[in-house]
């Protein structure tokens, strides 16, 4: 049985606990817009709803009687009207801020056009153009987005295990984002056991030319399998948008970082722990009916200060939804290094399954 004292202090801190949920849901009802957005489809048909937003080719919207989200096919679409405030980004990178109406005076257009009437002037944006539609009113956890998964395999032969975990957030303003990759790996069996882990920490700010931006970067990789216990990469680069669509996303930067690296005592490094070194990526986005997501990422380090060492990552991935927030992942790293130390293996790579649910 509790002493009295205890039980009454457990007591005292449900009080609390029970105001903040009831405050956190009472914001969350008073912040919900009215279901007063209007949709016109190609075929005729209209909708009364509450525009979320716009992403990956599909407009994402509330209705009065469904729970939960409703995803709309954008080149089917051919009015919008809404009194309330949005962000457009379109394929340039242009970023435009007001209420959408159509910009076509008759009744059934056959092609979306969208005016976006802000505090001082309006822009006609034509609906194949844009990209992105977000609200403004959104608050911090609306503008967070992100995914979680796990996997797990085991075999018999030696008892082996491997596990994988992964998680990613981004946090979108109309500028600028910022967001934290985190994946961690483990196999084991017998006397042989491999564990690595790796942050990635990334911020975007948007040039004067929408289609170029500013990155900064810092990565934090552990891996038994390369005798590595911590590489420490810290740098910043320019960027360019090749190509953002509804369906693909495409850009590359060049920059400098600083990277300090700390082997194991069993690896015999011939070189100082710092260096720096110029980076070259690349990523690579491709979306198919909100079904499947193929994301590509790669970063080539020629050192400044060790000539002739190049580092090479490689992080690719597929991602196939099966019901709602739930995907099925498959993953595969690469890293590779031409002058590691002396007794440890210059590649590192693996490949994931896992079940997901994003946010």
């Amino acid at each position: 049985m509790e002493p009295m004292n205890i039980r009454h202090q457990r007591s005292i801190c449900r009080g609390p606990a029970a105001v903040l949920m009831l405050t956190l849901l009472l914001s969350g009802v008073c912040l919900a817009r009215e279901k007063k957005d209007f949709i016109q489809f190609t075929n005729g048909d209209r909708m009364t709803c509450e525009i979320i937003n716009l992403e990956k080719g599909y407009l994402y919207v509330k209705l009065e009687y469904v729970d939960g989200t409703v995803a709309l096919d954008w080149s089917k679409i051919t009015r919008v009207e809404s009194a309330q405030g949005f962000v457009f980004a379109d394929k340039a990178g242009r970023r435009y801020t007001g209420t959408p109406a159509n910009a076509d005076a008759e009744e059934s257009p056959k092609e979306l056009r969208i005016r976006v009437t802000g505090p001082s002037a309006s822009e006609v944006v034509p609906g194949k153009e844009v990209v992105q539609m977000d609200r403004t009113d959104n608050t911090f956890w609306q503008n967070l987005h992100g995914g979680l998964d796990t996997g797990l395999n085991f075999a018999k032969q030696q008892s082996r295990t491997q596990y994988s975990f992964q998680a990613n957030a981004l946090y979108q303003r109309t500028k600028w984002s910022a967001s934290l990759d985190y994946q961690s790996s483990f196999s084991g069996g017998g006397d042989i056991s491999n564990l690595r882990n790796d942050v990635k920490l990334t911020g975007a700010r948007q040039l004067r030319s929408p289609r170029n931006y500013y990155l900064g970067l810092a990565e934090f990789l552990q891996s038994d399998e390369q005798q590595l216990n911590l590489r420490t990469t810290v740098g910043g680069a320019i960027g360019h948008v090749f190509s953002s669509s509804n369906s693909a996303f495409v850009a590359g930067f060049g920059g400098v970082v600083w990277n300090r690296e700390h082997y194991s005592s069993n690896a015999t490094v011939g070189r100082s722990g710092d260096s720096a070194e110029i980076v070259l990526g690349t990523q690579f986005n491709f979306f198919h009916f909100k079904k499947t997501d193929i994301l590509a990422t790669t970063s080539v380090y020629p050192s400044m200060t060790d000539p002739g060492r190049v580092r090479f990552d490689l992080n690719t991935s597929v991602k196939l939804r099966i019901a709602k927030d739930l995907y099925w992942k498959f993953g595969y790293y690469l890293n590779y290094d031409n002058h590691p130390p002396q007794s440890a293996p210059g590649t590192d790579y693996g490949s994931t399954s896992s079940l997901g649910w994003t946010f």
